[in-house]
């Protein structure tokens, strides 16, 4: 009856997913009653709009905070390096 446990398989730089690339999904919101679709639906809406003042990575949060651009350039370096190299 708890919230579902999401975990990414790459390493991901967000300020809302931690080192071992966890996330807090739904948080108090979470009912038994929702969907899968849902909660995928909510996993798409965060990594479009990170949440820096609510952060499980404090280091991106602040980078995300003083320089978005850089931070968004970090990501894609991140992506291209570790999500990618099988393209």
């Amino acid at each position: 009856m708890a919230a579902p446990k999401v975990c990414f398989m790459t390493e991901i730089y967000h300020p809302n997913v931690n080192k071992l690339g966890k996330i807090d999904i739904l948080k108090d919101k979470w009912s038994p009653a929702l969907q899968i679709h849902t909660v995928l639906l909510s996993i798409q809406a965060l990594l479009s709009a990170p949440n820096p003042d609510d952060p499980l990575a404090n280091d991106v949060a602040e980078q995300w905070k003083t320089n978005e651009g850089q931070g968004i350039e970090t990501g894609r370096a991140r992506t291209r390096l570790y999500a990618m190299n099988n393209i």
